[in-house]
């Protein structure tokens, strides 16, 4: 067990090397925003990685509930979407988190920065701009009418997910049953 929140225990796999204060202080140069708080306590003691609540089996995925706009074409996608991972920071593999941000960052407004991602080419994104500070989404990419080709990009490929890094981490669950829709699932997993 790695760490436990609000009476839940997790374990963090796949992360990088520990950061220090100084080497987290060289990335938000890089990327010219601090991170928030939330994120950035997270990285100073476990630099990216899978956190996994223990109740969730080991050969399961670790979904989380999102809320698309109404009406957005990308609510296709559907309730709920599988986290790989978050970035790592001086990773040498295809999760660093400055390699994808510079890949990236061009296809959504610069309110966001992607930090983690799942299986395909979806990412998730943190609030960094003061209406939307620390705030979780999920961007899935195909769904906007501009942005990743030197147009503005826009919000329609956006979903909500939390309120801050915390909230996210909390609404973690172990993946859908095969033969469980995902809507269902949903109103299981996160009753109202």
């Amino acid at each position: 067990m790695d760490f436990v929140l609000n009476g839940t225990d997790y374990e963090v796999l796949g992360h990088g090397h520990p950061l220090s204060e100084e080497e987290l202080c060289v990335f938000e140069a890089q990327i010219h925003t601090r991170l928030p708080p939330q994120l950035r306590s997270y990285y100073l003691r476990w630099n990216g990685g899978l956190p996994s609540p223990t109740s969730i089996p080991m050969n399961s995925g670790v979904w989380v509930k999102v809320t698309w706009l109404v009406g957005a074409a990308a609510a296709s996608t559907g309730p709920a979407v599988i986290l790989s991972g978050l970035f790592i920071i001086n990773s040498d593999l295809g999760t660093d988190f400055l390699r994808t941000w510079n890949d990236f960052k061009s296809c959504f407004s610069d309110s966001y920065l992607c930090f983690a991602r799942n299986p395909g080419s979806s990412l998730f994104l943190i609030g960094i701009a003061p209406n939307n500070f620390g705030r979780i989404f999920f961007w899935r990419p195909g769904y906007q009418t501009e942005g990743c080709e030197g147009h503005p990009p826009d919000d329609s490929g956006i979903a909500y997910v939390a309120d801050s890094f915390v909230e996210f981490l909390l609404a973690l669950r172990e993946e859908p049953g095969e033969d469980e829709p995902l809507e269902d699932w949903v109103k299981r997993m996160y009753p109202e």
